[in-house]
């Protein structure tokens, strides 16, 4: 090494703040080579994007956040952590009312309490838009009338009351704007895309035309031995 280069080496490790900025600059290098390198989005084999809002479950509308669901650490294979189902619907939409059945017994299925699973837990949320369509004017009344099963609103055209299925459990958002739909990029409705623990978006349905969510279900997730 030349004496110059001994004399520019002295000038930093003797300079505190040259000193400190070239081990931030090592330290950012090193989490730029070492950081999770999933893509952010609404895709499949994406990071799921984040969805937050107001929430009814029954009791009351609370703030949500899906990212409280994940856990990072989870690994391929482990059963023990638990999958999230998100349902984009819409109460006046006649194939969300038609489907309302279907989704409550994956709901009951899937819950960890019956016998016959030995799969993971898959938790359920749903996303209550209004599309851009005559005739679907919806309320927050309207939502939590649809989830309950109770009297006093129309879905699609009857009493929200006679909707197939029994009430369901799961959380339902409001996003009567549709700001979360066109975040998600979702073009219809009912949409259904399946999460896993770690965050990772697995399968969506308007990506597998004649897959069903059941199917998928029991497809994608791992199980117990």
């Amino acid at each position: 090494m030349k004496k110059t280069d001994y004399d520019d080496h002295a000038a930093i490790t003797d300079n505190p703040l040259m000193l400190a900025a070239v081990v931030a600059v090592a330290a950012i290098m090193v989490i730029a080579f070492t950081a999770d390198t999933q893509s952010v989005g609404v895709d499949e084999g994406d990071r799921a994007i984040g969805l937050s809002g107001f929430a009814y479950d029954g009791n009351g509308w609370n703030d949500f956040d899906l990212k409280d669901y994940f856990d990072e650490s989870w690994e391929e294979g482990d059963v023990s952590g638990e999958w999230v189902v998100i349902e984009f619907m819409d109460t006046d939409c006649p194939y969300c009312v038609a489907s309302a059945d279907d989704i409550a017994e994956d709901m009951q299925d899937f819950s960890g309490n019956t016998p016959s699973w030995n799969g993971p837990v898959v938790n359920f949320v749903i996303v209550a838009s209004e599309l851009t369509i005559n005739g679907h004017d919806s309320s927050r009344g309207e939502i939590q009338a649809f989830r309950d099963k109770t009297e006093g609103y129309e879905c699609a055209g009857s009493d929200c009351s006679s909707r197939p299925g029994p009430p369901h459990y799961a959380p339902y958002i409001d996003d009567i704007d549709r700001e979360i739909l066109n975040k998600w990029k979702v073009q219809g409705t009912p949409t259904y895309i399946l999460i896993q623990p770690d965050g990772i978006i697995n399968w969506i349905s308007s990506e597998n035309p004649g897959e069903d969510l059941t199917d998928a279900i029991i497809a994608n997730t791992p199980r117990s031995s």
